[in-house]
C-alpha cells in the first residue's frame, strides 16, 4: 500500500485583505505568523506606555515637553505598525497610506492591525482544524475496517 499525499492540502493558507483602496495578500507561513505576533506584542506595549502617560503626569511637565513625550511614544508605535504592514504584505508605503486614510490615528492603525492579526489566527486555526479532521477521518475509517 502506498500513501499518496496532495501537498496542496498542506500548504500554508493565504490571507487576502481588502483595505478598500488596495487588496493585498500574505502567505501565512511560520515566519509570517511569528512576525505578526511579535509586532502585536511590541505595538501593544508601546500603546500601553502611551496610556500610562496620565494627564496628571503630563500636566506636571512644561507644555512643549509633554507634547514631545506623547508624540514620541505614539510616533514609535506608529512607525512600528507602518513598518509591520509594509513588511508583512511586502508593499512599501502601505502602512503610511493606511495611517493617512485612518485620519492619522495611531490607535486606529493599531486596531486595524489587531483585526488583521485576528484573521491570521483564525486562518491558522482553520488549517489546523482541517488537518485534525482529516487525521480523525482516516483513523475512524481504519477502525471500521
Amino acid at each position: 500500500m502506498a500513501l499518496i499525499l496532495n501537498l496542496d492540502d498542506y500548504k500554508a493558507p493565504q490571507l487576502e485583505v481588502d483595505f478598500g483602496f488596495k487588496k493585498v495578500s500574505v502567505e501565512l507561513t511560520d515566519d509570517t505568523t511569528s512576525k505578526m505576533s511579535a509586532f502585536m506584542l511590541d505595538a501593544n506595549e508601546m500603546l500601553k506606555k502611551a496610556d500610562k502617560l496620565t494627564d496628571d503626569e503630563l500636566a506636571k511637565l512644561p507644555r512643549e515637553e509633554a507634547k514631545k513625550r506623547l508624540e514620541n511614544v505614539l510616533g514609535n508605535a506608529r512607525d512600528l505598525l507602518e513598518g509591520a504592514f509594509d513588511e508583512l504584505f511586502n508593499k512599501q508605503g502601505l502602512g503610511v497610506e493606511l495611517y493617512n486614510r485612518l485620519g492619522k490615528s495611531t490607535v486606529s492603525l493599531a486596531n486595524v492591525f489587531s483585526r488583521v492579526n485576528i484573521e491570521v489566527n483564525k486562518a491558522n486555526q482553520r488549517k489546523e482544524d482541517r488537518k485534525l479532521n482529516r487525521y480523525n477521518r482516516r483513523n475512524d475509517n481504519r477502525k471500521k475496517k
